[in-house]
């Protein structure tokens, strides 16, 4: 593992130093005419300068977790750091730069490599997490609990997990400590995780005795859901672990620099995606006649409702027909989804698949009404269920897209839809935002869920 550990930081380096030298070709080839030549430096200077930049943004990308082992949302948080890092690196080199005035480079080719390098570490560390979990030795897991929660855990960490899980089995919360113990050595058991919340303290203490003893690493599934705070976290005082609430991390600055985001974001979108707007709508006429866009009711933020915009994908008075097709519903709890859904008329198909439905959604997030990154909208009659744990998710904006969205959409449950929000809600950064944005063309052109 350590050796798996330091390769990944080494061709990060690599890696980056090669777009360096990217954007050197790009700026004194493809660009020369447009923007003269510039070589105050050499192209030798310019690859010392690339691997000096790549130590830069790794040693940033360490700081801010992008090689720990796991994720609470994958591939998510991870390229959340490695924007950030690609940021702050370029900032700190033109700050050095400015500071001991040795500005000899093209700005450009400084310029080129952000974004260029978190595009491509991120393709790149997805590739190598992928590559490792196809080669490396899976680690072996046994659960402690019986539970749907037990059973939903092992099923993620071994089709989901960022990490080569294998759960090898299930055990009953009241098995003694030695069978436990014994199961532990015969089966090679890497990792023990209990997830069974009403195990007694001192069950749970000679649990976690066995697994100290044995050096085998454990995770203790915690009922975080029972909390009734916006946010919650681990704190210690005179060796006592608390959990204490803490400010929700989408409140006051927070807020405004989201904003002017998706202010900045969403007019360019609209501006770049007008063609797209045109077909679509004539796409839509001439296939099923007006109107071209369908007005949804939704409930927003704090519970309140708006107009959701979006391209009619189903024959007009098709939201009438929902409670005679009830029967045919293929999604768990409030969310009504049908596979091949009667309603759909043949442009619909069309624009569903590539999530072009959705697009009028940018003219809410213009007027406030949605964010591009946030909850899915969820309507009057899904909200009547929900639990006092289900409503946190209506305490920020709905999004556009959002974790649901890139994380399987239409194929997750409503349980597994409710979490990733709530994780969202809680765990928010402009940067996660960043990466959820770069993350759904991709999911769009898979096109998994998308119905």
């Amino acid at each position: 593992m350590k050796k798996m550990n330091l390769l990944l930081p080494l061709s990060d380096i690599v890696l980056i130093s090669i777009i360096f030298m990217g954007g050197f070709w790009v700026r004194h080839s493809l660009l020369a005419d447009v923007m003269g030549s510039d070589f105050r430096l050499s192209i030798y200077h310019y690859f010392l300068t690339g691997l000096v930049l790549g130590s830069v943004q790794v040693a940033f990308m360490a700081v801010f977790e992008v090689y720990k082992r796991e994720f609470g949302l994958g591939m998510i948080e991870e390229i959340a750091g490695i924007i950030r890092g690609a940021l702050m690196a370029v900032l700190f080199t033109l700050a050095t730069t400015f500071i001991t005035r040795q500005l000899f480079f093209s700005r450009f080719v400084l310029f080129f490599s952000f974004p260029a390098s978190a595009l491509l570490i991120s393709l790149w560390h997805s590739q190598f997490r992928r590559l490792r979990s196809i080669t490396g030795s899976p680690s072996r897991v046994l659960i402690l609990g019986y539970s749907d929660q037990a059973h939903q855990l092992g099923s993620f960490m071994e089709n989901r997990a960022q990490v080569n899980y294998k759960i090898v089995n299930y055990l009953d919360p009241i098995t003694p400590e030695e069978e436990i113990s014994a199961m532990i050595k015969d089966e090679a058991i890497d990792e023990l995780v209990i997830a069974d919340h009403s195990l007694p303290s001192e069950k749970l203490s000679a649990v976690i005795l066995v697994c100290e003893k044995l050096g085998v690493h454990y995770k203790i599934q915690a009922d975080v859901f029972s909390l009734v705070s916006l946010t919650a976290r681990v704190a210690h005082m005179g060796g006592t672990t608390l959990i204490e609430s803490v400010p929700a991390p989408l409140s006051g600055w927070g807020l405004v620099l989201k904003r002017a985001l998706d202010i900045i974001l969403s007019s360019i979108f609209i501006v770049f995606l007008a063609p797209v707007f045109l077909f679509t709508a004539i796409a839509i006429v001439v296939n099923s006649g007006f109107p071209v866009f369908y007005k949804q009711t939704r409930l927003g933020k704090r519970n309140k409702p708006f107009k959701m915009l979006k391209f009619r994908s189903m024959h007009v008075g098709a939201h009438r027909e929902k409670a005679a097709l009830a029967h045919k519903n293929e999604s768990k709890g409030p969310l009504f989804k049908i596979k091949n859904d009667p309603r759909l008329t043949g442009a619909g198909r069309v624009i569903r698949r590539w999530s072009i439905d959705e697009l009028p959604q940018l003219f809410n997030v213009l007027s406030g009404k949605m964010s591009l990154v946030g909850p899915r909208p969820p309507l009057p009659e899904e909200v009547e269920e929900y639990s006092r744990r289900d409503f946190k998710r209506l305490h920020t904006i709905p999004g556009v897209t959002g974790v649901w969205q890139i994380s399987g959409r239409s194929n997750l449950g409503f349980d597994e839809m409710v979490k990733l929000d709530l994780y969202y809600v809680d765990n928010w950064s402009i940067w996660m935002d960043l990466a959820i944005l770069m993350l759904t063309p991709s999911v769009v052109i898979e096109g998994s869920g998308a119905y």
